[in-house]
């Protein structure tokens, strides 16, 4: 596609004549793009736009088979630098294009210098809307492999015309879905980035989609249909892992907390203390998803410190595990996405079976369309490629289980530790919830979450390998305060 692409551009005439432009300056009104004619794509608007006092043209548009895309373009200083930016859930909506998620002290981000890009990759909704989209072939494979591979095409396309030329150095930038569209591109796509920052990738949404969050649901589902366990328990239950665990967990796997040392007595039920059923719910949170032989169906269970998150999958009193987030997005993953005939309307999460021939049938569509752990990154790498991997320890959502597993074997794959640090890095921040913002999604958690953008930029461009991070912690108050550093070293399979 990408050839098609320039070879298409270069026949659009818009007016380049004139004296050299200064470094990083537009050859081209911005306006004049919406002219610009490719193969697939339809440009609907382009004009300027002011995002945080930075001056951008910003160019809206769409391309096969529905992908609805934005590209925003400093008017003046651009550094050669374009960053693409990831979705999340099930995308559905073209992200904000601000400031790149992990670049928010990064000075060329702040100063509107870079280029940006992002899409909804391939379709229209929300995580809770029904995924009838799913029903189109062509657009389940844009959404599990090809929607940010045909973007960075089409981005670089769109700079040639407004600048002259195209990108000198390219970056991806997502977490969670944004993470496994990362993965996949350093997979598949070997020669479309330079740096990817991949955060809590799902590299598997088959198992986390149709049984990893099935689970959580389903054994917290009492003979009524209600909750065992409500969210009004959670704050005592996570201070008690704290106080046998410590409120900065820096590895849960050390962690030696008993849901049963917080059973209430006999007869009482109160929110410090967990009754006997809702012990067994707890236990079998921690302990993950297995079939009837104790056998492993996934990486794990949530981890040890991630209670506060369990609002994913726990509602107030009153709330039916059905109509929490990880039930809605579990069961709309199942009906429209998962299988390669859809189940009748009436399949529910009571339907899922935890055993291997279960696993065996949503692998079939998730090892094609949305599987991102294939370790060898040997092309990525032999182009020069660098891979900045993170997750948090305290991450309930998608546990870091999975980034652990993949990581090891992309060690094993690479030769040795020595030759996968040549380019990559994984850091897992201690008491980090789900892409480090959290425990509700909606705010930074008290565990700050650190500038990996610069830090890449200048592996790239400089040859500077990344060593330990500064974690900054700082308090829940409105301004926050700094309270300290935390120190992360980059993961190695030895010392884990």
């Amino acid at each position: 596609m990408m050839k098609l692409l320039l070879a298409a551009l270069a026949a659009v005439p818009l007016g380049l004549g004139g004296p050299a432009p200064a470094p990083g300056a537009p050859v081209a009104a911005c306006g004049a793009l919406s002219r610009v004619e490719l193969p697939g794509v339809r440009i609907a608007s382009a004009a300027p736009e002011t995002v945080r006092g930075n001056e951008f043209c910003a160019v809206h548009g769409s391309f096969t088979p529905g992908t609805t895309f934005t590209i925003k373009m400093p008017t003046s200083g651009w550094t050669g630098q374009y960053v693409q930016q990831g979705c999340s859930g099930l995308c559905g909506s073209v992200p904000e294009l601000d400031v790149p998620p992990l670049g928010y002290s990064c000075p060329a981000a702040l100063a509107g210098k870079l280029a940006l890009a992002a899409s909804d990759s391939g379709h229209r909704g929300t995580d809770t809307q029904p995924a009838t989209w799913g029903a189109d072939p062509r657009r389940r494979v844009e959404f599990g492999l090809t929607s940010e591979h045909k973007l960075a095409g089409v981005a670089t396309a769109v700079l040639r015309a407004y600048y002259g030329r195209g990108p000198a150095h390219r970056y991806f930038d997502g977490c969670s879905t944004g993470g496994r569209q990362g993965l996949t591109l350093a997979q598949r796509y070997p020669a479309d980035f330079d740096g990817i920052l991949a955060g809590a990738p799902v590299t598997d949404l088959a198992l986390l989609s149709g049984v990893f969050n099935p689970w959580l649901v389903r054994h917290n589902t009492a003979a009524d249909g209600g909750q065992i366990l409500s969210a009004e328990k959670l704050p005592a239950l996570h201070a008690a892992v704290a106080r046998a665990c410590g409120e900065v967990i820096t590895d849960p796997r050390q962690c030696g907390f008993r849901p049963a040392s917080l059973r209430c007595p006999a007869g009482v039920d109160g929110p410090a203390c967990l009754t006997g059923a809702q012990v067994a719910a707890v236990t079998a949170f921690y302990r993950g998803p297995v079939d009837r032989a104790g056998r492993n169906l996934f990486h794990g269970g949530v981890p040890y410190g991630s209670e506060l998150t369990w609002t994913w999958f726990i509602g107030p009193a009153g709330t039916r595990p059905a109509a929490t987030d990880a039930a809605v997005i579990a069961l709309n993953y199942l009906r429209y996405l998962a299988y390669p005939v859809n189940p009748p309307p009436t399949y529910s999460l009571d339907d899922v079976r935890f055993d291997r021939a279960a696993v065996d049938r949503l692998s079939i569509v998730g090892d094609a369309l949305y599987r991102a752990d294939n370790p060898d990154l040997a092309a990525f790498r032999g182009r020069g490629g660098k891979l900045i991997l993170y997750h948090g320890w305290a991450d309930g959502v998608i546990p870091p289980w999975s980034t652990i597993d993949y990581y090891r074997a992309v060690e094993r794959r690479a030769g040795g530790f020595a030759r996968a640090r040549s380019f990559s890095r994984l850091y897992l921040i201690p008491a980090g919830y789900h892409c480090l913002f959290g425990p509700d999604l909606h705010r930074v958690t008290e565990i700050g979450v650190p500038e990996l953008l610069t830090p890449l930029m200048d592996w790239v461009e400089s040859g500077v390998a990344p060593g330990e991070l500064a974690v900054p912690t700082v308090t829940a108050t409105d301004p926050p305060e700094l309270v300290r550093y935390l120190t992360v070293q980059p993961f190695h399979s030895g010392r884990h």
